[in-house]
């Protein structure tokens, strides 16, 4: 520990190293290109002379250039792909085309501290389409992962400028937990990361791999339940120095906007409702015709730019791959902007035959600063009402009469500032020990700090800057992470058996510190929040956080003949915040593998891949906070005549046996290739049962406190995923390929708090929404029946209502609707999401399209809340109102009384089920005579379109959005540009 100590607080040193290797021969050189059967460019081939060690190997466009003999071979070797050998006679230039080895299943697979071929894996371990990363502009990385990974479910609460907030969630095959994290470890260059995935440029990722099952996910114990994203960045390659731009402009326009009332049909609304509820500065716009379109007003054509700028190459000793990348968007809500910039240099370096020195570092610069108008406010508020004074100023009270309501624009006019800097150091050394063949030792050290600095200061052009005589928020937060861990390999082929053995010892520690400051009653608006010294009221507030995780892991990989795979994994972890009895816990996994194809009774001519996969393992959920298994106190000061007495109260129960959520998961799995891998997929059943749920369990006031939290609740999750790609048509000049993933996901609480019944059945927790044998995320309520018509009059008055008011169903039949009446409406995760990627190339152009969705989600639709207060002084969506002349069944009369029965109100959930066509791309790639002219290795034009076409029954602004009244969803227009020099 004293070790980890020293080295988690020193400086970290940042190996920025370019090394160019000059050679000098008689010998002719021959350069090419060389490209797969479908055009596209192959990275990292190798391209030796035959008889000798020399040897290039290709850069990502491709290209290779090599010095030979003038009577020599060269042979061409890559993963995947049958070895070609060219006579070179003289030749100055040579291009390749590869063909696919069908036979080949030695593609390589990130594993997690480690790498495997896919014909061992045993795990579930899916990795993303390359051609997601780089065929289609993200400016995120979870918009890349969206519908392209079977059993990824990504959803936020609201759009906006950012490409992802912190509304955004991602979850791998459904959910486990109930009031824990659902989210999924993400370990970048293997090293865990615990920042924001839009602070990682996606053009640096070369891949990215998901583990999902017990087994695959094991290796990282207690943080693993939820599954891990492994992304690794890209490095250099041998060969010559290589320069690429990757660019685009884009711009974003409204997709849907709810149909909110105008202004005449408000004053309509409002006059059929309540007429002596209009006041005179709402005639007087009503006369002019002067009312206004909020939505309007608060909205704008959005606009973005990206631009990355890469150099790597590299020599036989040194390589390497640095980046530079701006991210400017301009989002649809006025005021609503994000910026980024970042820059990456990563650099390996083999300083001899047994000692490999490398570092992966970023430094990344984020600014969201200025607010935007509040939605929810856009779309609620009077259209009958004043935005802007005569003189063009912010009107803080639009409506004259009702001082309640405040300006929805004021945001727009605060002084704001958010922004962020953050450094992630990842490097590494590794050893090839001399003495012993396979035997590897690599030491890995892991540094991110990030600082932000937001500010929000309203002056007295805002209603509470005008009522406090300005205020303001501020804040200053650093997070620390440090990481070391030391990893010992061993992997060696002993005739038919190969075996793998990796331990790893880690140690982790995290700290968070918060500076905040809140203060009003300012002497002007001046100085802003830089005047807080001046400030009648001040109120500080510190927070600080510290965790330390020490780690041991052990996994042994056997394979035999190539038929029969084995894979045992153990973890233990010790993590600070577990309570005093719970320090450590054991991870165990275990898998099997069989590679049926391989067998000598196995003759197929269609099927020729085939392997068997199972697996079982435990995994943890590390939802416990850093000190939330100890007692704890807060503030509550006493005056005592004129002095203030300080005074604390408890706010916590400590529980010293307060541990991690343990996942118990059983996977089986097939892998398949069909005419000569023409066709290929997997398909996968898992079941997962979760013990141990983090939960709030009530007990006696007398402690002072209501409840503590305990492990005591368990779920089940279970689904199908399946995957499968194929390609349609290839010949000379026309390729059409599909990849598709479609998964069924199926969770249930099994138990909450273990109270019965009186008839032995646990009680369910109707105040949290969450029953017994049902689905975590439930809707539960009164059901919506229609509307009371006119010839059920009778019955109507039975309940206490009349035609034209809400009808809610009465479950039980006994004419009275009481809380007996509310029932489990469908639930708000998707049963079944999918995604299909399209791609056509003819000779330079390439067209590709992807669709997603989900189906078998409901969600409250909160548009069809038309609680326009007392009075109509809210606006609302404009429909098609109960008349005796209009006897709708869809929504209820024009009177203030209509959307409730008895006192009671029925939320309306419709089904969110939805079709998007996510994205398509048309792109043109210059030939290859045309690039060689223009000394150019790539240049690729392509227009973008995202969200173009929605098909769904939802009737909010979108299905995707958690609230439809946040800022819309929008489609997006991209003209890119890649060029490679």
């Amino acid at each position: 520990m004293k070790l980890y100590s020293i080295l988690s607080k020193s400086n970290y040193l940042l190996l920025f190293l370019f090394y160019s290797l000059v050679c000098s021969s008689q010998n002719p050189t021959v350069s090419g290109v060389i490209k797969a059967r479908s055009g596209e460019p192959l990275p990292g081939v190798s391209v030796v002379v035959k008889g000798t060690t020399v040897g290039v190997a290709s850069d990502f466009d491709g290209n290779y250039s090599i010095s030979v003999p003038e009577v020599s071979t060269l042979v061409f070797r890559f993963i995947g792909y049958k070895t070609l050998e060219v006579d070179v006679s003289l030749k100055k230039s040579i291009n390749v085309i590869m063909e696919e080895d069908i036979n080949s299943l030695d593609e390589i697979v990130i594993v997690g501290y480690g790498t495997q071929k896919k014909s061992d894996i045993t795990g579930t371990v899916a990795s993303l389409d390359q051609e997601r990363l780089e065929s289609v502009p993200n400016v995120d990385i979870s918009q890349a992962i969206q519908g392209a990974i079977p059993g990824i479910s990504i959803t936020t609460l609201s759009s906006g400028a950012a490409p992802s907030n912190d509304d955004t969630s991602i979850v791998i095959r459904g959910k486990n937990s109930i009031l824990a994290s659902n989210g999924p470890l993400v370990v970048v260059d293997g090293v865990p990361y615990q920042g924001q995935l839009r602070d990682i440029n996606p053009n640096d990722v070369k891949s990215l791999e998901i583990l999902k099952d017990a087994s695959s996910a094991a290796i990282y114990g207690s943080r693993g339940a939820n599954g891990v994203i492994l992304i690794t960045t890209k490095g250099g390659v041998e060969g010559k120095t290589v320069i690429k731009y990757d660019g685009y402009s884009s711009i974003q326009q409204l997709s849907n906007l709810p149909n909110l009332m105008d202004g005449e049909e408000f004053y309509n609304f409002k006059k059929d409702r309540d007429p002596d509820a209009i006041t005179v500065s709402e005639q007087e716009i009503y006369d002019n015709k002067s009312w206004v379109s909020w939505p309007d007003i608060a909205l704008r054509t959005g606009f973005s730019q990206n631009h990355n700028l890469s150099v790597s190459g590299g020599s036989k000793n040194t390589k390497f791959y640095t980046a530079f990348n701006l991210l400017d968007v301009k989002g649809i809500a006025k005021n609503d902007n994000y910026q980024r910039i970042s820059t990456r240099v990563n650099l390996d370096t083999k300083i001899n035959s047994w000692l490999t020195l490398g570092t992966r570092s970023t430094l990344t610069f984020g600014d969201q600063s200025g607010n935007s108008a509040n939605f929810s406010d856009v779309f609620w508020m009077n259209p009958l009402t004043k935005p802007y004074n005569d003189d063009g100023s912010l009107n803080i009270y639009p409506w004259e009469e009702d001082t309640f309501w405040s300006n929805p624009l004021e945001g727009v006019y605060m002084k704001n500032t958010n922004t962020s800097t953050q450094i992630v150091t990842n490097n590494f050394l590794n050893i090839e020990i001399p003495s012993i063949e396979g035997l590897q030792f690599r030491l890995n050290t892991g540094y991110r700090y990030r600082t932000t600095d937001s500010g929000t200061y309203r002056g007295r052009n805002t209603t509470e800057g005008f009522e406090k005589q300005g205020s303001s928020d501020v804040s200053r937060q650093y997070i620390k992470s440090s990481t070391i861990e030391n990893i010992l390999s061993y992997n060696k082929d002993l005739g038919k058996h190969r075996i793998g053995l990796t331990a790893v010892y880690s140690t982790e520690e995290n700290e968070r510190s918060t500076n905040s400051l809140s203060a009003e009653g300012y002497p002007n608006d001046i100085l802003g929040w830089y005047g807080s010294s001046q400030a009648s009221l001040i109120e500080p507030s510190y927070e600080y956080r510290k965790t330390n995780l020490i780690s041991q892991m052990f996994r042994a990989n056997y394979a035999f003949n190539d038929k029969y795979l084995f894979t045992f994994t153990v973890r233990r972890d010790g993590f600070s915040g577990f309570g005093e009895g719970k320090k450590w816990g054991t991870f165990p996994s275990v898998a099997l593998g069989w590679n049926i194809t391989n067998e000598d009774f196995f003759k197929s001519d269609i099927i020729n891949n085939l392997k068997l996969r199972g697996s079982w393992g435990r995994n943890g959920n590390q939802a416990v906070g850093a000190y939330q298994s100890i007692a704890k106190f807060r503030v509550f000061d006493n005056v005592v005549g004129n002095t203030t007495a300080p005074g604390y109260i408890p706010s916590t129960l400590g529980n010293p046996n307060l541990s991690w959520e343990t996942s118990e998961s059983f996977n089986i799995g097939l892998d398949f290739g069909l005419l000569k891998n023409g066709i290929t997929g997997d398909i996968n059943y898992y079941n997962t049962n979760t013990s141990d749920l983090l939960l709030n369990r009530s007990i006696s006031p007398v402690h002072g406190l209501f409840e503590i939290t305990q492990n005591i609740g368990e779920t089940n999750n279970s689904g199908i995923e399946v995957s499968v790609s194929s390609t349609n048509i290839r010949t000379d000049n026309f390729t059409w390929s599909t990849r598709g993933n479609i998964a069924f996901v199926k969770n249930k609480i099994v138990s909450l708090y273990g109270n019965l019944d009186e008839n032995g059945n646990e009680i369910d927790d109707l105040d949290n929404n969450w029953f017994i044998g049902k689905p975590i995320s439930t809707n539960y309520g009164f059901q919506y029946d229609g509307v009371w018509q006119t010839d059920e009059a009778d019955l109507a008055a039975v309940y206490g209502t009349q035609p034209g008011y809400v009808k809610i169903k009465d479950v039980n039949g006994d004419f009275v609707i009481n809380g007996d009446d509310r029932v489990v409406q469908g639930q708000r995760d998707p049963k079944v999401v999918w995604g299909l990627t399209n791609t056509l190339n003819y000779k330079n152009i390439g067209l590709n399209f992807f669709i997603t969705g989900v189906s078998g989600n409901t969600k409250s639709n909160d548009l069809w809340n038309t609680d326009v207060y007392q009075g109509v002084r809210r606006n609302t969506v404009n429909r098609d109102w109960w008349t005796p002349t209009n006897p709708t069944n869809t929504i209820f009369a024009n009177d203030e009384l209509a959307s409730s029965q008895g006192g009671f109100q029925a939320t309306r959930y419709e089904d969110a089920s939805f079709v998007r066509l996510r994205d398509i791309t048309l792109s043109y790639d210059l030939s290859d005579e045309i690039l060689k002219k223009l000394k150019l290795s790539k240049l690729k034009l392509y227009v973008t379109g995202r969200n173009l076409v929605t098909i769904t029954d939802w009737t909010g602004t979108d299905p995707e959005l958690g609230s439809q009244r946040s800022t819309p969803q929008v489609k997006e227009y991209v003209l890119g540009l890649n060029i490679g020099l």
